[in-house]
């Protein structure tokens, strides 16, 4: 080595090239291993975020057709009652119009009862002012 040289700390470096000034052969290959071990984290990254977003899809599709067929079963569960509780509506209904019709016919009754209690009234007066 001249006296003015600075030693070129490379294994690929011709003798004959100027020196140049490097970073210690410690930090490079720190580097070296950080951008490997980076590229290995980065590429598990990359790969398991592709098949959680695959399997994510799937499991979309998995969930809708669930919730799709559990509201179909509470359509028919709660259809079945509804239409049972239809039935004792339309029972209590004709029942409250028979007992209409029947409280009708009791106040014609009485009606047509006022009347001949009101002419048996008329007649009993008529029979006490004759002497």
């Amino acid at each position: 080595m001249r006296r003015n040289e600075l030693p070129i700390d490379s294994d690929a470096a011709p003798l004959e090239e100027l020196p140049r000034l490097r970073a210690p052969r410690q930090w490079r290959r720190l580097l070296e291993t950080a951008a490997v071990v980076g590229s290995l984290f980065l590429g598990g990254f990359g790969s398991g975020y592709f098949w959680s977003t695959r399997n994510a899809e799937a499991q979309i599709s998995r969930q809708r057709e669930d919730h799709l067929a559990e509201i179909g079963r509470l359509r028919q569960a709660y259809g079945d009652r509804l239409s049972s509780i239809a039935g004792r509506v339309t029972e209590a209904a004709d029942t409250a119009a028979s007992a209409a019709q029947t409280a009708g016919e009791a106040a014609s009754t009485a009606q047509n009862a006022a009347q001949t209690a009101n002419q048996a009234a008329k007649t009993a007066a008529k029979d006490l002012k004759k002497p």
